[in-house]
């Protein structure tokens, strides 16, 4: 498998915080690269290295064709991530850090790139060992919008056994407004047509192990309380193929586990 392939089998691994009580305004493309880069630091890092890169790598990894114009779009979003803020609530320590996403990026005439993370990033990228989430890059790569991508983030973190069970992100209305970085001024109406049934159907779509459903509680006429469940559990497909004739040997295949080290 060709090293670019591969690439996208890395996992990307970030603190709980990061996922749930970080506040950014990121575009699909700059939280694709941000996963790019993540998936390239090494579990036994203890500071941030130079990322190294070039544009070639960037665009076949997250599928995005290669030409100058996509290319400038590409350090135009890597600039972008220097200059955006994120605020994070780090619930351990009690206080939120303000950051940029990227310290610095060079660019070198022959497509190399360098990038350097904030190390304010640190504490939720580095040395994990609990209260962290994973995923595979290639994942994150297949997804268009933006509030697709932060939504299978947040149900990655709610499932806590790896699919043993029915994985369940629950909130108030106004708690998804949050989490997906949705206007202020909508209401749960325009946040559930908009973005949460368009982020669910493009992730059942795309997504083998999420078959999302939208469930929400009322009092009096007005929705207080939603639930998105994953309905994909891996005895459900056990029993699936068991009913159709498909043999359910899992076929091994080689990803790169930040937190073992392989």
């Amino acid at each position: 498998m060709q090293q670019n392939q591969q690439q996208k089998y890395y996992y990307v691994v970030e603190s709980n915080d990061i996922i749930n009580k970080a506040r950014h305004d990121l575009t699909a493309r700059e939280l694709k690269i941000m996963d790019f880069v993540i998936s390239k630091i090494q579990p036994e890092d203890t500071q941030f290295n130079v990322i190294k890169t070039s544009m070639y790598e960037l665009t076949k990894v997250l599928n995005i064709k290669q030409n100058g114009k996509n290319y400038g779009d590409m350090a135009k979003a890597i600039g972008d991530l220097r200059k955006k803020e994120v605020l994070v609530y780090d619930e351990e320590r009690r206080v939120i850090t303000q950051t940029g996403w990227v310290q610095s990026a060079d660019y070198h005439e022959n497509g190399q790139v360098e990038i350097e993370l904030s190390p304010k990033l640190a504490p939720h990228l580095l040395g994990l060992k609990n209260h962290y989430t994973q995923h595979l890059l290639l994942d994150t790569t297949k997804l268009k919008s933006r509030y697709s991508i932060l939504l299978y983030k947040l149900m990655r973190e709610c499932d806590k056994d790896k699919g043993k069970s029915i994985a369940i992100l629950q909130g108030t209305p106004e708690e998804f407004k949050e989490w997906l970085g949705a206007p202020k001024d909508y209401d749960y109406r325009r946040l559930k047509e908009n973005i949460l049934k368009k982020a669910v159907e493009e992730i059942n779509l795309k997504i083998q192990d999420m078959d999302l459903e939208i469930l929400q509680g009322r009092y009096g006429r007005k929705v207080v309380q939603v639930e998105i469940h994953n309905n994909w559990t891996v005895q459900s497909t056990i029993i699936k193929n068991n009913e159709i004739g498909i043999d359910n040997k899992l076929h091994d295949i080689h990803i790169y586990d930040w937190t073992k080290n392989k």
